[in-house]
């Protein structure tokens, strides 16, 4: 199922491999930015910036949680909208897509997103049912906002990988090597990744510029590493953020110059690394967690990452890469 059809591959020149759409109650509710992004809007940013063709996955969080409990950092079931997590959200982004803007169909290739913890048979039985009316071609993971370690994909969650197996779907999921995040590790990914050989995976967010995971990441036939949010993340390591890997242990760059970061690893991993923005994370601004954080991007930066990259690398990260972890 994950073959994508002819008419969604014509006329590719560059796909965004992370984008989200919807709207993300938690936060929302924490008073973060930015928290919803509509397909249209999307489509026009596209457009506006030279993206012939995006993958899709809504946010993070579910309206099937207990609301007030996520306001205070907690995930915990209310079970009133929807049958299973996310398919309220899931539900919203197929149908939005092929019902309200089927012209759309032919650039946006649509991710459900999945809590590997939850009710997972059922979300697998829910998504059986959306996958017999409009077709998907992956899966989406987010360890730390649904607050289920990624190794749950070992246990409660391994009914999703039998699922993308059968139905030879990819996963992207939400990665950093960080201590900050225990339940999004890089390692974990790889070795989850050693376990099912058969399964195509995406450590999202240039594995934190960590170097040797990167490295490792390289080395395997099933592993692809995007380039989500990577111009803050670049700012990050400049500040001497925690948020990713500043010090030693960094691929060796000029990250005062993105472009110059992009560059570097494109040239190190041509055959694993593959473009995407993040849209519309790329700015990330938000005091759920202290002091207000300000992140300030555009799709203008995030598409600027590609400057310094030529010729057939350049077609390689911009949508060949990406091709072969949706398709195999």
């Amino acid at each position: 199922m994950s073959r994508l059809p002819a008419s969604l591959k014509r006329n590719m020149t560059l796909l965004d491999v992370h984008c989200h759409v919807g709207v993300d109650p938690l936060l929302y509710l924490t008073k973060s930015f930015p928290y919803c992004n509509d397909l249209r809007h999307s489509r026009e940013e596209c457009i506006r910036v030279g993206i012939s063709h995006s993958v899709i996955f809504p946010w993070v969080t579910s309206v099937y949680y207990h609301l007030p409990s996520l306001r205070k950092g907690k995930v915990k079931l209310e079970r009133k909208i929807g049958d299973a997590p996310f398919h309220f959200e899931n539900e919203q982004m197929l149908e939005q897509l092929y019902e309200i803007f089927p012209s759309y169909k032919d650039m946006f290739i649509p991710f459900p997103i999945l809590d590997t913890l939850r009710e997972t048979r059922q979300q697998v039985r829910v998504l059986d049912r959306m996958l017999r009316k409009h077709p998907f071609y992956g899966l989406k993971v987010h360890p730390r906002a649904t607050q289920a370690h990624v190794l749950t994909l070992r246990r409660e969650g391994r009914v999703f990988l039998d699922f993308a197996k059968a139905n030879n779907f990819p996963i992207l999921i939400h990665a950093t090597p960080a201590s900050y995040d225990p339940l999004s590790q890089v390692a974990d990914i790889l070795q989850l990744a050693r376990e099912n050989p058969k399964v195509r995976f995406c450590a999202a967010h240039f594995c934190g510029f960590h170097q040797k995971l990167f490295e490792e990441a390289d080395r395997m036939d099933n592993v692809w590493v995007d380039s989500g949010a990577m111009s803050i993340g670049c700012d990050l390591v400049v500040q001497k953020s925690n948020v990713y890997i500043s010090g030693k242990e960094k691929v060796p760059s000029d990250y005062r110059k993105p472009a110059k970061v992009f560059a570097e690893l494109s040239r190190r991993f041509p055959d694993t690394f593959m473009w995407g923005t993040d849209n519309p994370a790329h700015t990330w601004v938000s005091a759920a967690a202290g002091p207000r954080l300000e992140l300030w991007g555009s799709m203008e930066r995030e598409k600027a990452l590609l400057d310094e990259v030529r010729g057939r690398l350049r077609k390689k990260v911009a949508f060949e890469n990406a091709l072969a972890f949706i398709e195999g």
